[in-house]
């Protein structure tokens, strides 16, 4: 099913009342890229800040996005591009009850700022996906898919779309929304099949 129309998109529906933190890779995200576009129709989204995007800082990107987390009194959706999917792994990895689901967009390969060693090694134990485009200069969809196994996250490949971002002129990226909701409605189940579990106990 695709969405034609901004006002089907129903991106708030598709958090399940969940916030949403938008964590951007390098240079931020323009007005142009869908993150911005989703976080317009996010009244109550948040998106780390910086003082230096051009500056690739794992310590600071997590730093800013457990900033984030520290304003929420609930679990969290990390909506992350390129560099920061690779902090929003980290994160995920150390925080874990901090964290509802990972939506990782076209993850930067690690080996090109020296900081494999610094991301999580095995499964995050969190409902996470990885989306990865054939054509991306940043990470081969291959290493893509290996990272998304690493970790334990779905992993979907499509085609020819770089690295999914306001270049890929995708506009608010309506596959992107859908796959999101499916995300999203995964991580709920989860929740309730673990709290059934708990009060079976």
């Amino acid at each position: 099913m695709l969405f034609t129309h901004a006002k089907s998109f129903h991106l708030p529906l598709a958090l399940e009342h969940y916030p949403i933190i938008i964590v951007p890779g390098l240079h931020n995200s323009d007005k142009h890229h869908w993150q911005s576009l989703w976080q317009a129709q996010l009244p109550n989204s948040k998106r780390i800040e910086l003082d230096g995007w051009a500056i690739p800082s794992l310590d600071k990107w997590r730093a800013a996005i457990i900033k984030k987390l520290a304003e929420l009194n609930q679990p969290a959706v990390l909506v992350a591009h390129s560099f920061g999917a690779l902090a929003s792994a980290s994160i995920a990895a150390e925080f874990p009850d901090k964290i509802a689901a990972l939506f990782l967009v076209a993850p930067a390969d690690p080996d090109k700022f020296s900081i494999a060693q610094k991301l999580p090694q095995s499964s995050l134990n969190i409902t996470a996906k990885i989306i990865a485009s054939n054509d991306d200069p940043w990470m081969s969809d291959s290493k893509a898919a290996y990272w998304a196994l690493q970790w334990g996250a779905d992993f979907l490949r499509l085609n020819n779309l770089g690295h999914i971002n306001s270049e890929s002129n995708l506009g608010i990226w309506p596959d992107g929304v859908r796959e999101l909701h499916q995300l999203v409605r995964r991580a709920k189940r989860n929740e309730r099949e673990l709290q059934d579990a708990c009060h079976a106990a």
